[in-house]
């Protein structure tokens, strides 16, 4: 539907023209909206209803009852005028026509940009978010990232659509409660929205696996009798000890836990029903931060605590703005139990989560302080996008951040952050400051060096040490880390960091080319160097090395152009080539990979090739499979090494025979222990009845600590011979 074919008392406002709105949004909006507020509601309630007049939900009733419906759970929520207006016409850009700049004319940009992002999160498909609609879910994200009230109302959506899923096909019905599962249970838990979330969870469950949720909900029917009564004799206890010792106010709940929280209980730590449940909960609502302090020492002086089951999310709260504490303590006849103490307020903004914010005229700090943690989690998806090569990059490091598990952190100083569970120091690291990762090489955990794949642990204390020099990442950091915000800021290094050897590898291999007909880049000059480059088909110099050092070009074709713009012969047998130089495992910049057939280490003879996929590859000088072509290939040049300035281990390769006897191995294992040498692999075989063979790779600095241990090896009564292997013919 277009704006021409809205009725023009929409267009243009009317007040006698409007539609009345349902009893039921009417009644709520009169308990805390104004009548010009109302008036607006109304306005979108009619643009509505005639755009999506004629249009028929699954189960036979008209369309627009699902809108209303979204719109009657935002107003429980107390949401503001503008979230309510979006959730009634939070369907008109995709199923009728209606485009985004007639909906901001008449209602206002924040309401268009809702109804937009709505729009485009409605549009994901999940099997697999990363696969399918990634460039979607990228979209969303960002639109979220502008303005939270987005995910409120698509929250919403999603939670009528799983109230009334029985009415769309089974395939469907599955596709809809896992992607629930996956994405919108998780966003629920990020923004703080813990019952929508709960009820989310419930309602997928029973569409996955509706035999199993029977089975379980019989399950808990039955054992909630006997439970009931030591249940209420618990909070009773609770509630008379809390008053008797001044705390008024306050209010014990038992607290039941939710159907998919149970299955997945006993899923994941595979314990039996009766064990899940045989853990009780309790909440303990008061007036004031200090009566949950004065609570929780009233309870644990009354009751045992259990050690190491105590946490503060008051002092230090979730991410998602969740306060509370939480104990556990073994009460009456031992029986454990599970206890929450929060305040009233903690306790809505735990329901309602970031909503309680948006909640009209709401004004309290408590409900700030959840606003703030969510909008820097949604502003850090603006970063995370940004650093992304791609949508199924960023839609997979988004899809891993919703994990709802942390650990709390502190720096130097004394400054908290919150982490995701498994979080390392290279993840503290880019949380604190994306410069502090990029230059990190080294940590401290409580005040002790630490590796940096280390898992850290809640109330500990990280200092990350780092260079002043360019620190190059390693792609194996991608292996132990968990945060979004590091796992895109390593792969925008890596990224950088292959451009700039791509680079440097392209223009060694373009100079070694050019150097046996006693030629250089240097003279390439102005137009000469133009006019090759418009051979080649690039636009400049730099664009053709990454090319050539990333394998897209061969260095002797591009080399026969070069010739050409010069007017030479390539004359290769009359110049004498000069070597190269290893520095620090390092050709002129440009890290070197050392070839697996023959295991060269420092101070052999060596021979450097240029390879399109590699890069720079060290052979050594006599294995046969450069041998050949040393005289013939341009892309094969004589190597020499310079001291090494750092320690560099390499490996290299033995072969020992020995008497095959019990106990031959320990022996020779034994002759590397005491030596210090690490040993990589171990292959071994049989030769006869007297003799058997061990093939080992070993790490040594050079060769005086080869030829070191083989002496060694060589001296033992039980060795016939130990010879280096390195592929001669």
């Amino acid at each position: 539907m277009s704006e021409t074919v809205l009725p023009n008392h929409l267009i243009h406002f009317s007040e006698t023209s409007l539609l009345k709105l349902p009893s039921s949004l009417y009644k709520t909006c009169k308990t805390y909206l104004n009548q010009e507020d109302i008036k607006k509601i109304q306005k979108a309630y009619s643009f509505a209803f005639y755009a999506h007049a004629g249009q028929k939900r699954k189960d036979g009733s008209d369309y627009i009852t699902h809108p209303v419906a979204v719109t009657e759970i935002l107003l429980e929520l107390k949401m503001d005028p503008d979230s309510v207006c979006s959730a009634l016409m939070h369907d008109v850009l995709e199923d009728c026509n209606v485009q985004k700049n007639n909906l901001a004319k008449i209602f206002g940009d924040d309401v268009a940009h809702i109804v937009d992002g709505v729009s485009k999160l409605g549009k994901i498909e999940t099997k697999n978010i990363a696969d399918n609609n990634a460039n979607n879910l990228q979209k969303m994200a960002l639109a979220m990232a502008n303005d939270v009230r987005v995910v409120l109302v698509k929250l919403c959506d999603r939670l009528h659509n799983m109230r009334t899923i029985e009415y769309v096909p089974r395939k469907k019905q599955i596709q809809k409660a896992k992607e629930t599962l996956e994405l919108y249970g998780p966003l629920a838990l990020r923004v703080g929205m813990q019952d929508i979330r709960a009820e989310l969870e419930d309602l997928s469950f029973r569409c996955i696996h509706p035999m199993r949720a029977k089975m379980l909900e019989n399950a808990v029917k039955s054992s909630s009798g006997g439970r009931k009564k030591i249940v209420e004799k618990i909070r009773k206890e609770l509630k008379k000890r809390l008053k008797s010792n001044n705390v008024e106010a306050v209010a014990v709940k038992g607290r039941e836990k939710n159907l998919y929280s149970i299955y997945s209980k006993i899923k994941s730590k595979h314990k039996p029903f009766s064990e899940i449940l045989d853990v009780y909960g309790f909440r303990i609502l008061v007036d004031s931060v200090d009566d949950c302090y004065r609570s929780l020492g009233i309870i644990h002086n009354y009751f045992s605590p259990i050690e190491n089951k105590f946490k503060d999310y008051i002092a230090i709260p979730k991410t998602n703005g969740y306060q509370a504490l939480h104990t556990s303590l073994l009460a009456l006849d031992a029986f454990p139990i599970e206890v929450q103490i929060q305040t009233r307020n903690m306790w809505a903004t735990a329901n309602m989560g970031i909503a309680a914010h948006w909640g009209y005229k709401t004004n309290d700090d408590e409900s700030k302080g959840t606003e703030l943690r969510a909008n820097k989690w949604l502003s850090g998806l603006v970063e995370l996008q940004k650093k992304s090569s791609n949508p199924s990059e960023f839609a997979d490091s988004l899809k891993k951040d919703l994990d709802s598990e942390e650990v709390y952190l502190f720096s130097p100083k004394g400054h908290i952050y919150a982490l995701k569970t498994g979080a390392t120091p290279i993840d503290f690291a880019y949380e604190v400051h994306t410069g502090l990762g990029n230059s990190i090489i080294g940590c401290k955990v409580n005040r002790r060096e630490a590796p940096l794949n280390v898992e850290l642990e809640s109330g500990q204390t990280v200092e990350i040490i780092t260079s002043s020099s360019s620190v190059e990442a390693d792609p194996a950091w991608l292996n132990f880390i968990v945060t979004s915000k590091a796992r895109s800021g390593i792969r925008s290094r890596l990224r950088n960091q292959k451009v700039s050897s791509a680079r440097k590898a392209g223009k060694f291999m373009l100079e070694s080319e050019l150097q046996r007909s006693g030629k250089s880049l240097e003279d390439y000059r102005g137009g000469t160097l133009k006019r090759v480059l418009d051979s080649i088909g690039v636009t400049s110099l730099n664009k053709l090395l990454i090319e050539l050092g990333s394998g897209k070009r061969t260095g002797n074709i591009v080399a026969e152009r070069f010739y050409s713009g010069l007017k030479i012969r390539k004359d290769s047998d009359n110049k004498k080539i000069k070597p190269v130089f290893i520095s620090d495992n390092h050709i002129e910049g440009v890290s070197v990979v050392f070839a697996k057939c023959c295991h060269p280490i420092y101070e052999d003879p060596a021979i450097a090739h240029s390879d399109t996929e590699r890069g720079i590859v060290i052979h050594h000088q006599r294995c046969k499979q450069v041998a050949p072509f040393i005289s013939k290939d341009p892309r094969y040049i004589p190597a020499k090494w310079t001291k090494n300035t750092k320690t560099h281990i390499y490996t290299a390769k033995i072969n020992i025979v020995t008497v095959d006897e019990i106990g031959v191995l320990a022996e020779i294992v034994s002759v590397f222990t005491k030596a210090g040498i690490n040993i990589g692999q171990i292959h071994t075989k049989n030769i006869d009845s007297t003799f058997a063979a061990f093939e080992m790779e070993v790490d040594v600095e050079n060769q005086e600590e080869l030829k070191y241990i083989m002496q060694k090896l060589r001296a033992k009564k039980i060795t016939s011979s130990c010879t280096r292997l390195i592929n001669e013919k």
